[in-house]
Parts: structure tokens; sequence; C-alpha cells
């Protein structure tokens, strides 16, 4: 039986190369490909067609969160299984994660029994948690909002400072379409303006 493919995205190069070493000692896979950027990432991604592959993504990228860049995973490949592996500790980040339907979630403070576990579990239906970010959720009593991939890139540029404009243009969409992206947003944090808008993403960790 061939193992498949994996693929891990996390520009902080320290745990990624020795994430990568870790899957390597426990041989769950034939090859192992490692990126730092999402550009690179991305153009291997095509490459890859419709192989059966296992991608561990970072949440927090310098230039996007991965989470934006799950619907363009799901779109060039709908074998890919995902899984976060995350030093996020934010509820409203996990469950925006959980809100896109990955295969897991794991912490980076687990331990390699836990990878271990979250391998074997991939092939079920629901989601792996490992136990630090289960304990993120039930400790957590507030309501948790609901973000879309989308919607989180744009927080991002708009906290970047980008007028509309430019951020429709970096993204190829109207700039009436930005504005009802971002009055939306607006609703669901009850704000009344962006800058009120960035504050709550940066207070809850979403960007």
């Amino acid at each position: 039986m061939i193992k498949p493919r994996a693929v891990i995205l996390d520009d902080h190069q320290l745990f990624a190369d020795s994430f990568s070493l870790l899957l390597e000692r426990y041989k769950f896979f034939e090859h192992i490909h490692l990126f730092y950027t999402a550009e690179d990432f991305s153009d291997f991604l095509i490459s890859l067609g419709r192989q059966d592959i296992y991608v561990f993504l970072d949440y927090y990228l310098q230039e996007k969160s991965g989470l934006s860049l799950l619907p363009e995973i799901k779109r060039l490949n709908k074998n890919a299984r995902v899984v976060f592996v995350t030093s996020a500790t934010s509820p409203d980040v996990i469950q925006n994660i959980l809100f896109a339907k990955p295969y897991g979630i794991i912490s980076k403070l687990c331990d390699p029994a836990t990878l271990i576990e979250c391998m074997q579990h991939l092939d079920t239906k629901e989601p792996f948690l490992d136990t630090y970010v289960q304990k993120i959720l039930e400790d957590h009593r507030a309501i948790i909002l609901n973000f879309t991939p989308r919607e989180l890139e744009l927080l991002r540029y708009f906290a970047n400072g980008m007028s509309i404009a430019e951020t429709a243009d970096k993204i190829s969409l109207s700039a009436h379409t930005i504005i009802s992206h971002r009055r939306k947003m607006m609703n669901k944090a009850n704000c009344h303006s962006i800058g009120q808008l960035i504050k709550y993403a940066r207070d809850h960790e979403l960007i």
C-alpha cells in the first residue's frame, strides 16, 4: 500500500523543520514537502493535481491567515485532508477554524502521542481536536462569532491600512462587494466603525 504525501505550510521555520522531522520519524508518509510561504505552497499544490495528500497548515501566516487558504486548497484538491497545527489560544479563532470543517486542529503545545492519535482519527467523520483545543472551547462561555475565510482575509488588509479601493484591487473584487463584506462583519461584531472592527479582531486574536 502506497503511503500518502504530506505538505507542511508554516512560516516559523524552526517549528516547521522540527515538525517535518517528527512526521518522518513515525513514517506516516511516503514524502513530506515543506513550505514557508503561501505562494510556493499554492504552486506546488497545483502541480500535484488530485493526489491524496495531508496538509498541515498554520493559522498565523505572515501575509494571510491559513484559514483564508482553505477554500483554495479545497478547490485545487478535493482529496486534501487539512489539519491546522496552531499556537492560537483564542476560542474565536478555534471556532472559526472549526466552522471551515478541517480534518483536525492540534495545538503546537501537544505531544507526539497526540499527533499519533490525530493521524489514527483522520478517517472518521468528526474533526480531531486535541485536549488543549477542547479545553479552550470548553472554558469559553461567551457567544463566538463565525467569520468566513474571506472576511478574515479582508480584516487583515484593513488592519494593514489598505483602503477599500486598494483591497478591491488586491483580491479582484468590486469596491461595492468589499463594502458589503465590511458592513456584514461590523454587524456581526456589533461595531460602528472600521476602527472598532479592527480592535475586535485583534482583541480576539483573529488577525
